[in-house]
């Protein structure tokens, strides 16, 4: 008998407007890595989904496989020698979901599962931020919610989870363009005003507040932001109209998710109208798009094992 190993990771929107590089939210949008033991032929990689033909199936240059490595490290162990791993990706590439963090949670939970199960939750979540380099995608990836993450000079994690009310949709909307992180990091100013670092410290409170409180009538006005929107918004043809659009049509707020290029909508009804105003502005600029209507994914990422006979 063997056994077969998943891990389903969701998908996450990062920043979510005034918390530029401290809130997380994970969402009901899940890519998968599955492990299955084989008597010979190495390890594999195969990838169905998006990315398919795409990403990579070398298992050293995969971000999936090097996770899995990293978790074999750490461990002190090796990695099973034979077996196919496999990606199911529904995620959206480079479009400001986490699908690169789903990745690197992915990795580690199915390369510490086959190594002896080391490490935990804590350990899994340092490695994976400095895989990513911040916790704000890592960390709902793994632990699902709405997360605020704080990190200290010697790279320590500390993370303030909240499940939130099922009750509020997550309309997404990606167009046909990609924002590469590299390119909406290059855009930020070194150095900021003042009175933009009192904005935002208190719009984030007040964001946080509004989710707690389900004062979903409140999420607009948290959502402000003067650290990255201003700058980054343009990176999207038509993004800034599409924002409107949303909030004309009912939403109760909306903004850029992660580096973009993915708007992300908040609602509590007429999520269809939303996502189809959205569209129709990428539409007129010329861009396709596609688009998810989601809820909180308050659990996290999950392992699942199935014994084969």
């Amino acid at each position: 008998m063997s056994q077969d190993i998943t891990v389903k990771v969701p998908a996450t929107s990062a920043n979510i407007g005034s918390g530029f590089d401290a809130l997380g939210l994970a969402l009901s949008l899940y890519n998968e890595v599955s492990f299955r033991k084989t008597d010979e032929g190495g390890l594999s990689l195969v990838v169905e989904g998006l990315g398919q033909g795409k990403i990579t199936t070398d298992f050293e240059r995969n971000l999936v496989g090097q996770a899995m490595l990293r978790a074999a490290l750490v461990n002190d162990t090796t990695l099973p020698e034979n077996g196919v791993i496999t990606l199911f990706n529904r995620i959206p590439l480079a479009r400001g979901l986490g699908s690169s963090s789903a990745a690197v949670v992915g990795g580690l939970l199915l390369g510490n599962e086959l190594t002896g199960r080391g490490m935990d939750e804590n350990q899994i979540l340092h490695e994976a931020t400095l895989m990513e380099g911040h916790p704000d995608n890592a960390a709902p990836a793994l632990l699902g919610g709405l997360c605020v993450s704080v990190t200290d000079e010697k790279k320590k994690v500390s993370v303030q989870t909240f499940a939130l009310d099922e009750g509020l949709s997550f309309i997404t909307v990606s167009p046909d363009k990609e924002v590469r992180t590299a390119d909406a990091r290059a855009v930020l100013p070194q150095t900021i005003d003042y009175h933009a670092a009192v904005f935002n410290v208190a719009h984030v409170a007040f964001l946080v507040g509004a989710f707690i409180g389900k004062r979903y009538d409140l999420l607009r006005t948290g959502l402000q932001d003067k650290l990255h929107m201003p700058y980054r918004l343009p990176l999207i043809p038509g993004g800034a109209e599409a924002l409107a659009a949303a909030e004309k049509a009912g939403a109760v707020g909306a903004t850029v998710s992660g580096s973009g290029s993915t708007l992300i909508a908040f609602a509590v009804k007429g999520e269809e109208q939303i996502a189809q105003a959205m569209k129709d502005v990428f539409k007129s600029v010329g861009l396709a798009s596609v688009h998810h209507i989601l809820k909180v994914c308050n659990d996290g990422a999950q392992i699942v094992r199935e014994d084969k006979r």
